[in-house]
């Protein structure tokens, strides 16, 4: 690690900075240091779709020797953070010459996959409760759960964005969660009070219908994937 930091250039992002914009493709590889990012898609609509939340050690980008396709797909800084960069010849020098490394990139973009499938199963069988819980589980990160975590920085509007849903809808969600005692709400800033119950109403406990039905708010008229 010290040896690949040495040897790839480091860009430091500001919040918002976009670091790979799709209409200009280009062969490289971004290892996040610190920091978090969104990898998006832009629907024929307009809308965008959350497709990872990379965070430190992740690696994303274009790379054909590691089969990493960007595709359409932008990357922007949700907050301030450290890149290094590799080039193909990096990549080929300093990563495929550690199987160590290699199997670890494997592993990342096996992940990845997990992480993909897991959002689309959200965005179809969740409602925007539960997507906005599970979405600020995954930006506070892992931590013991009597620690609170460092606030979520992010404004109503960018975290529908994530979310896959209206700036309304997810600030009614919002609402729910901070009269639930598990968020409380600030400009620009969502401190997580309870990580152990925003987890669970990640992963339906709001739900109250017995048949195991999807809950009141679900996502029917969403702004995210259709029903399938």
């Amino acid at each position: 690690m010290a040896a690949m930091a040495a040897g790839a250039p480091r860009r430091t992002v500001a919040a918002g900075q976009v670091v790979y914009d799709p209409s200009r493709p280009t062969s490289v590889l971004f290892i996040v240091k610190s920091g978090r990012f969104r990898l998006f898609r832009v629907v024929p609509d307009g809308r965008t779709v959350t497709t990872a939340l990379p965070g430190p050690g992740a690696v994303f980008g274009q790379m054909d020797l590691l089969g990493m396709q960007m595709g359409g797909t932008w990357a922007v800084a949700l907050e301030p953070g450290d890149l290094c960069l590799m080039s193909r010849g990096d990549v080929r020098s300093m990563l495929l010459g550690d199987p160590r490394i290699a199997a670890r990139v494997a592993e990342q973009l096996g992940a990845r996959i997990v992480e993909l499938e897991q959002r689309l199963a959200d965005m179809v069988g969740k409602s925007v409760l539960e997507r906005t819980a599970h979405t600020l589980v995954v930006l506070a990160g892992p931590g013991p759960s009597d620690v609170e975590p460092a606030p979520v920085r992010l404004t109503h509007e960018q975290l529908a964005g994530l979310v896959g849903a209206t700036r309304e809808r997810t600030t009614t969600a919002l609402g729910e969660l901070a009269e639930r005692g598990l968020v409380s709400l600030h400009r620009g800033r969502i401190r997580i009070r309870d990580r152990v119950g925003l987890a669970a109403v990640a992963d339906g406990a709001a739900r109250s219908d017995a048949t195991g039905g999807r809950s009141e708010g679900s996502n029917d008229g969403d702004e995210g994937f259709p029903r399938l």
